[in-house]
């Protein structure tokens, strides 16, 4: 058990050195290298500052809990954990598929997209009905409609998973259809949307050079593709261990462990997905000195 507890912090430790290094290089980049910082742009900026608060705070203070420096896992150190968790998982979750839309709308409706959602005043109330969203769904335990709990593992404090509250059942219902669900399916419309608008040569195919026009599609499409998977895989082996859970099917102790630690993957993803898996983005990375000289030294290296 000391071996698991061990490996386990180092792990959570491994995530929360490169969320915080990724997520810090992504908010520098925008603030600094780019000069108009669209819609998408903003929303990656608060998922990488969100994250960090997210790994600084709520992580930092699961270990304190697990290696008992907090001495009760009901304390208010804890139940705060589990809200900041929860509260920026779903506000994070909806701010990706609010990113998966807009590229759907901008490639599909791009006179309206330009006309409505560039504003400042949309940009404004979209990113705050994800922040809404997400502290509803939070606050809900802290009102008295289920509660706070220690996790099935014992390792933190989660949702109820256990159900120790009669109508924990109802609340873990309602997080499953509007807190996973409902992103899924609005994630695979809009990919659906977008393929099929590319594949039909849209009105970009009119109005923008060949060459342009197929970059735009090719790095759409893969970024929606990533985004895609990486909620997937990163989610669902959590939603399906906790799920066995209320269905009172037992789930081992070190599987939903892994689950979890898996689920935490997602302070990562976030930023491989959006950020470095798109080639203008890494065109801004190379400029910053000390990662060009790096980048520079391993391709010296890979042609010698």
């Amino acid at each position: 058990m000391e071996i698991l507890s061990t490996m386990y912090t180092f792990f959570v430790i491994v995530i929360i050195i490169l969320s915080t290094s990724l997520n810090a290089i992504i908010c520098y980049i925008i603030k600094k290298k780019v000069k108009v910082i669209e819609l998408p742009n903003l929303f990656i900026l608060s998922i990488s500052t969100s994250d960090i608060i997210h790994v600084l705070i709520g992580l930092v203070s699961e270990l304190l809990v697990l290696h008992k420096i907090v001495l009760t896992k009901k304390s208010n150190v804890c139940t705060g954990a589990a809200f900041l968790t929860f509260f920026i998982t779903v506000s994070n979750s909806l701010q990706i598929v609010a990113i998966s839309v807009m590229r759907m709308v901008a490639l599909k409706f791009p006179f309206f997209y330009i006309k409505y959602c560039k504003t400042k005043k949309f940009r404004t109330i979209l990113l705050c009905f994800c922040y809404m969203y997400g502290l509803m769904w939070a606050s809900f335990p802290l009102l008295g409609w289920s509660t706070y709990e220690e996790d099935l593992d014992y390792k933190r404090c989660s949702l109820d998973w256990n159900l120790t509250q009669p109508d924990s059942l109802s609340y873990l219902l309602f997080v499953f259809l509007f807190c996973y669900i409902l992103p899924v399916i609005m994630l695979i419309l809009a990919y659906s949307l977008t393929k099929k608008t590319v594949v039909n040569q849209s009105i970009f195919k009119k109005d923008q050079p060949l060459k342009q026009r197929e970059i735009l599609e090719r790095v759409y499409i893969k970024l929606f593709l990533w985004s895609a998977v990486a909620y997937f895989v990163v989610w669902t082996p959590y939603a399906g261990a906790t799920l066995l859970s209320i269905l009172s099917i037992k789930v081992p102790s070190l599987i939903f462990t892994i689950c979890a630690l898996f689920a935490k993957v997602s302070a990562i993803l976030n930023a491989l997905t959006n950020c470095y898996m798109n080639k203008y983005f890494r065109k801004h990375l190379r400029k910053i000195n000390v990662i060009g000289y790096f980048i520079r030294n391993i391709k010296d290296t890979a042609s010698s």
